[in-house]
Formats: C-alpha cells, sequence, structure tokens
C-alpha cells in the first residue's frame, strides 16, 4: 500500500508521530500502550488485530525520512518522507505488510483482510493529523 497525503501543518507537526514505532497510537489509536522489547524493537497493540505490530525503526533522517520492519507475527517493511511545497508537508511513502506463518493462506488473507485494515488504520490517522492541526 502507497500514499501521499498533503497537509497545511509544519512537518515539525507531523513528524513526531513517526519518530518511533512507540508513537504510532497516538496516530492510529491503540487498546493498550505500545511495549519496548529490547534493541528498539516494540510490540504495538492495534484494535481489531490479535497479534500486536512489532517494529523498528532502521532508517531515521529527522524530518525527513523514516523506515521501519515488522517483526514477530507481521512480516514486512514501511517507509515515509517528508518534503515541502509552498506552505504544505507532502508525506508520502508505502507499507507492505504480511502474516507470517499462514503460507499459502497468506496471500488470501492479505487482499480481503489485511489490505482493507491497514487502509482504514492509515485513513483514520490522517484525519487525526488534521483534526489535531485545527485545535
Amino acid at each position: 500500500m502507497s500514499f501521499k497525503e498533503e497537509f497545511d501543518l509544519p512537518v515539525s507537526s507531523i513528524f513526531p508521530y513517526f519518530e518511533s514505532p512507540s508513537e504510532w497510537g497516538k496516530l492510529y489509536g491503540i487498546v493498550k500502550p505500545s511495549k519496548k522489547l529490547g534493541d528498539d524493537w516494540y510490540a504495538v497493540p492495534l484494535k481489531k488485530f490479535p497479534f500486536p505490530l512489532v517494529a523498528k525503526n532502521v532508517q531515521y533522517e529527522h524530518e525527513k525520512k523514516v523506515c521501519w520492519i515488522f517483526g514477530g507475527f507481521w512480516r514486512g517493511v514501511g517507509e515515509i518522507n517528508f518534503s515541502a511545497n509552498d506552505s504544505k508537508t507532502i508525506v508520502e511513502g508505502f507499507e507492505y505488510i504480511s502474516a507470517h506463518g499462514l503460507w499459502l493462506l497468506s496471500s488470501l488473507f492479505e487482499k480481503h483482510f489485511m489490505e482493507k485494515e491497514f487502509k482504514r488504520i492509515w485513513d483514520f490517522g490522517w484525519k487525526r493529523v488534521k483534526r489535531n492541526a485545527q485545535k
């Protein structure tokens, strides 16, 4: 899944949501706080998901770029880049995530459940950024 969003906000208002997987809950809303697992890995519980996202940032350029990987039940990668255009901040990137251990069922599970749910989560997060900007 890829995305490109524009905000009438400075990057300094958006970037903190992505500084660490421990901050993702502020963007997406979570059931419980994230848990530090060691070696910069975090378990991030999400609503409607039976297993937390276990993630770690592997590349970090303050207010420019963040890349992460998933471990545990969920496997995959993500990247987000920030740039400015006039008074807007442009946020673009991608996330690919799959369920580990489902073998032949994995692509079916991804297509019918995960794609839709992760798109919903990202959309919710973008709306939260816009809503918080209006406060």
